[in-house]
Formats: C-alpha cells, sequence, structure tokens
C-alpha cells in the first residue's frame, strides 16, 4: 500500500492537469504542483483549507465556483465545462472536469470527495480566436474577388459593344483587328460558364456539407436539481408520559426500544404514601362537611341557646339587686340599715349591670359565628376537602400508568439532565409530573440534518425531500422540509444550519422496518421544472460573457448565432431559459 501511494503521488506531480479533490466536508484534500501553477497559487496556502475559504475570496471567478458547487450538488453525475480564472496577473481559460469519488465500504460504493480535473486552453482558445477570424476574412476576400469578377464581365459585355460598333464602321478596314477582338471575346465568353458552373458546384457543396451538420429539434422536458445530505431518523413527535404522583416504580412493564399500543400498561406506582393523603383528606372532609352543617343551623345551635340562658339569668339577677337596693335605700333612710349595707347593695348592682352587658356581647359575638360570610367560607373549605378527596381517588386509579399513543419506547438522554433524566427502574423515585417515559410516534418520520452556509441559501421551507437509505435502499420516502434553523452552530471551523425533513405518514409496511437512529440519506429537490427547454450540450458555446446557439432558418436553411439565456446543466444538456421556443432546430 506504500508503494501504491508512493506511485500515486508522483503521477499527480507529473501530471500536466491540474488536480484538485475536496472531501464531503469541503475541505481540499488534494492539490497538485499543475492546478497550483495553472492557478496560480501555492499548494501550502490550499491544501487543508475549506474551497469556500480559498476560492470565493477571488472576485471574478463565479464560473468557476459555480462549476465546483454544481458537482456538489449534482452528485449523480460528471460536469464539463468551458470556464475563466483570474489568477491575478491574468485572466486563462480552463477546460474543466468535475465528477465524484466513490469507495466501497461493506460491499456499498459510497462518495468521499469531489475531484476537479482542469487545463490551460488559453493558447487553444486563442487559436480558435484566430482561426475564426481568419475564417471571416477569407469570407470577407471571397466576396471582394466575386465583386471583381462581376466587374470584369460588365467590362466584357461593354468591349463587346464597342467590337461591334467598330465592325459596322471599319468592317472592311480592320477585318483582322476584329477577328482577334472576336477570338478574345469569344474566350472570355467561354470561360464565363466554367466560373458559374465552379460556383454552383461551391454552393451546393456548401449545402451539401450544411446537411451533414447535427442537428436537434428543441423540445420540453423535466428537468431537476438536488443537494445531499446525510441524517438520522427520529420520530414524528415525542409524547412525553409524566409521573401523576410521587412515588416509588412498583413494577415496569415494557422494555426500551419496544413498540407499544395505545391504552397499554407501562408501569405501576407503589400507592402507600398516597393513600395516607387520601385518607387524611376525606378526615378533612368530613369534619369541615360537620362544620358547615353546624353553621348552616347555628341560630339553634347549642352555644347560642348557652349564650341566651346566660343573658337571662344576667338580666334576672341584675334586676333582683335592682329590687334589694331599693328596699336597702328606704331603709338606710329610716336609719334602720347602716351606709355600708346601702353601699354595698349599690356594688353588687353595678357589677350585675356589667355581668348582663358581658352576656349581650358574648350573645352578638356567638351568633356572628353563624353569619352568611362564615357559612360561606365553611362551604368553600369544604368542597376545597372534597377536591382533595377526589383528585387523590384519582391518584390511586392513576397508579397504573398506560401509553398514550402508539409509538416507540425511547431511552431517555441520561447525559444531557442527570438531575430530571431517569430510567424506569423497580424503587426509583419519581416526583409528581417528572417526565417518566417518552414514546417516539411513528404515525411518520422526522429527519435531523445539517447544511454549511454554502448552501443554505438553496434550502426553503417546504421543499420536497426524498428520503432513502443504506438499511431500505428499495423504498424511498416523500417528505418535506418543515423547519430551518435561523442560527447556525459550528462543527469544528464550519458553521452550519439545523433543519428537520418530515415525512408526515408511514404505512404499516414502513412501521416494520423504520427503527429510531437509523442513517437516512436526503435528497432535497432544489430545483424542478417540468416543461424546461433542454438542449445538446455540444450545442451551446460560451463568447465572453454570452452564450450563443447556432439556428438553422426552416424556410430558409440558413444558420444564424443568437444570444441565449441558461439555466440548469446536466451531463449532456443545457436548459434555456431565453431565446429559444420548442420546435426551434438548434445545429452543432
Amino acid at each position: 500500500m506504500e508503494q501504491e501511494s508512493i506511485i500515486y503521488k508522483n503521477i499527480l506531480a507529473n501530471m500536466s492537469d491540474g488536480v484538485m479533490t475536496i472531501d464531503l466536508k469541503g475541505q481540499i484534500i488534494t492539490f497538485n504542483p499543475a492546478a497550483a501553477n495553472i492557478l496560480g497559487l501555492k499548494e501550502e496556502d490550499v491544501l487543508g483549507k475549506k474551497f469556500a475559504q480559498v476560492f470565493f475570496e477571488y472576485e471574478g471567478n463565479d464560473d468557476f465556483n459555480q462549476a465546483i458547487l454544481d458537482a456538489i450538488y449534482e452528485s449523480n453525475v460528471g460536469h464539463r465545462a468551458m470556464v475563466d480564472f483570474d489568477t491575478g496577473k491574468g485572466i486563462v481559460s480552463l477546460s474543466l472536469s468535475t465528477s465524484f469519488l466513490h469507495d466501497r465500504r461493506d460491499g456499498e460504493l459510497e462518495k468521499v470527495a469531489i475531484i476537479a480535473v482542469f487545463s490551460d486552453v488559453s493558447e487553444v482558445k486563442k487559436l480558435r480566436d484566430a482561426e475564426m477570424r481568419l475564417t471571416e476574412d477569407l469570407k470577407a476576400k471571397h466576396g471582394e474577388l466575386q465583386d471583381a469578377y462581376l466587374k470584369i464581365e460588365e467590362s466584357n459585355e461593354n468591349l463587346n459593344s464597342a467590337l461591334k460598333r467598330v465592325q459596322v464602321v471599319r468592317i472592311f478596314a480592320t477585318i483582322f483587328i476584329i477577328a482577334i477582338f472576336l477570338g478574345t471575346g469569344l474566350f472570355m465568353w467561354n470561360k464565363k460558364p466554367a466560373a458559374r458552373a465552379t460556383t454552383a458546384g461551391r454552393s451546393l457543396e456548401t449545402r451539401e456539407d450544411a446537411t451533414q451538420l447535427g442537428t436537434f429539434v428543441v423540445q420540453t422536458g423535466s428537468v431537476s436539481s438536488t443537494i445531499s445530505l446525510p441524517g438520522i431518523l427520529e420520530p414524528l413527535k415525542v409524547v412525553n408520559v409524566v409521573s401523576p404522583l410521587a412515588g416509588k416504580i412498583k413494577e415496569r412493564l415494557f422494555n426500551y426500544g419496544e413498540h407499544v399500543e395505545k391504552g397499554q400498561a407501562l408501569v405501576k406506582m407503589d400507592t402507600s404514601e398516597v393513600e395516607v393523603r387520601y385518607r387524611e383528606a376525606k378526615g378533612a372532609y368530613m369534619k369541615s362537611l360537620q362544620m358547615l352543617r353546624e353553621l348552616e343551623n347555628w341560630v339553634n345551635g347549642s352555644e347560642v341557646r348557652r349564650s341566651r340562658r346566660s343573658l337571662t339569668m344576667a338580666k334576672r339577677s341584675m334586676e333582683s339587686q335592682q329590687r334589694r337596693l331599693e328596699d336597702t335605700e328606704r331603709l338606710y333612710e329610716k336609719g334602720i340599715v347602716p351606709a355600708s349595707e346601702y353601699e354595698s347593695a349599690k356594688e353588687q348592682l353595678h357589677n350585675l349591670k356589667l355581668d348582663y352587658k358581658a352576656a349581650q356581647e358574648e350573645l352578638k359575638s356567638v351568633l356572628e359565628r353563624g353569619s352568611s360570610e362564615n357559612i360561606e367560607i365553611a362551604r368553600l373549605e369544604t368542597e376545597n376537602t372534597r377536591v382533595k378527596v377526589r383528585y387523590t381517588k384519582a391518584q390511586i386509579k392513576m397508579a397504573t400508568i398506560v401509553a398514550p399513543v402508539s409509538g416507540i419506547v425511547i431511552l431517555p438522554d441520561t447525559a444531557k439532565d442527570k438531575r430530571d433524566s431517569k430510567t424506569v427502574e423497580k424503587g426509583v423515585t419519581f416526583d409528581q409530573g417528572q417526565v417518566m417515559v417518552l414514546i417516539g410516534d411513528l404515525a411518520g418520520l422526522s429527519v435531523k440534518t445539517r447544511v454549511d452556509e454554502v448552501e443554505i441559501s438553496k434550502i426553503k421551507k417546504g421543499q420536497k425531500v426524498i428520503v432513502s437509505g443504506d438499511a431500505f435502499s428499495d423504498i424511498s420516502l416523500d417528505g418535506e422540509i418543515s423547519h430551518i434553523s435561523s442560527q447556525a452552530t459550528k462543527q469544528g471551523d464550519v458553521p452550519s444550519f439545523e433543519i428537520t425533513v418530515k415525512v408526515k405518514q408511514l404505512s404499516a409496511e414502513h412501521r416494520k422496518w423504520a427503527r429510531l437512529g437509523m442513517s437516512a440519506n436526503l435528497e432535497v429537490v432544489i430545483y424542478n421544472k417540468s416543461d424546461a427547454l433542454m438542449v445538446p450540450i455540444d450545442c451551446v458555446k460560451s463568447i465572453g460573457s454570452d452564450w450563443l446557439v447556432r439556428v438553422r432558418d426552416r424556410a430558409t436553411r440558413e444558420i444564424r448565432e443568437i444570444k441565449v439565456e441558461t439555466g440548469i446543466t446536466t451531463l449532456d444538456s443545457v436548459e434555456i431559459l431565453k431565446g429559444l421556443k420548442p420546435g426551434d432546430e438548434v445545429v452543432n
């Protein structure tokens, strides 16, 4: 292998054609001395760098860059083109051909790089231009000779007329001279048909050559262009199954990676803790319900009756003391009882009045406890405890967790979030609302991929995508681009953008072989036209920045060059956007 590598390096080093190889990441991995000499670049300034980093900085080389990009976008065909390249010291004309390099891995051909081979044809182009100018000059000279010949014919006719007049005037005196001139005139006259025959032969030969030219009638056809991208199969959507209660796992009823049906039991939770909360909630509900009933009949309740009795007794005691005080006061005025007894009776009456007032206030306070506001508060508390009872009872019923949709049980990525991501195992504790299981819905598929900054401008939302893969090479799925990230992330030194392709529906047969994480090949259709005007690539030539096509007039059979506007180029054809119409006859 080492010897073969040396041989290959020597071949590249001694080639007269420039050779440049670009890997699938856009990095230049081969750039031989001939390529450096032709393009006016140094090998060390090119090798190992990105194609865009080296060549997009040079202005005026759009044709060269576009030819390389076309090879990337249309990897299933090769390309040949004539392009100009500005080396900084002058413009050189290049004959450029591009194709994909393949490598057989595990019995399958895989694309590994793009190879561009080019040669400097500036001298050849100059010679062709000189040849065209010489041809034009010869045509001009030929026209001048024809004009001179016509003038000679006209002179001969004038001379013949003059000779005839001389014959009439000098018929006898100049017979010998007339004979000479007649002989000369006859000689020139006989030469005329021969020249005409020669001219006619040349026109016929030209027509015969014209009939031998290759012709092509312009017709409409379909043409498309795609970008190839790698991707990974993912579910159409991921449904989170959360824990309905806080507690431990009692039993796991599934295996990660297996397909489950909607309604299938997945996990059984330990309900001992929630059963305690249920009993507590039920006891609180019973107490609050009892209190509500008491308040609703508060006026006839025991506390109100007791307060009323206390008030009645305080009133009777106060009235009795009031009568005793009056009797004591009469006896005191007659001097029967001492003043101290009278003062003592007055003080007792005062205290009993205070007790009566306190009994009134107590009754008022007790009655206020049965007000409508307190009854409403008790009713709300009762409803809250009733809800808690229902909620905890429902949690007990939800202790067996079922799949909300049919799909694949996905193993959580614990590397991303070690705190929240857990695998479901017996004895593991989950908080209420914490994600337990992820189910990938396989009603359809999504494919995540990345596009570099060179190609992202060609990607549009809604573009058709053909999804295939090495594991399902005989099947292709129709998808479309559903999401394009607006923010780039770097992979190495190259910014790239994440895009998502969705296959909205899978058949039952497709779901059988679909496996999450499979690699996929994406063909993004960036251009598709069913009524494109296509002509053979040999019929289109470039002069400067113009593209020209030779068209034959069907009526006069005259061939003329017209300027056209070109579109996409395939292996053997060029799309014509302007300048031609269906039915035109093109000559190569």
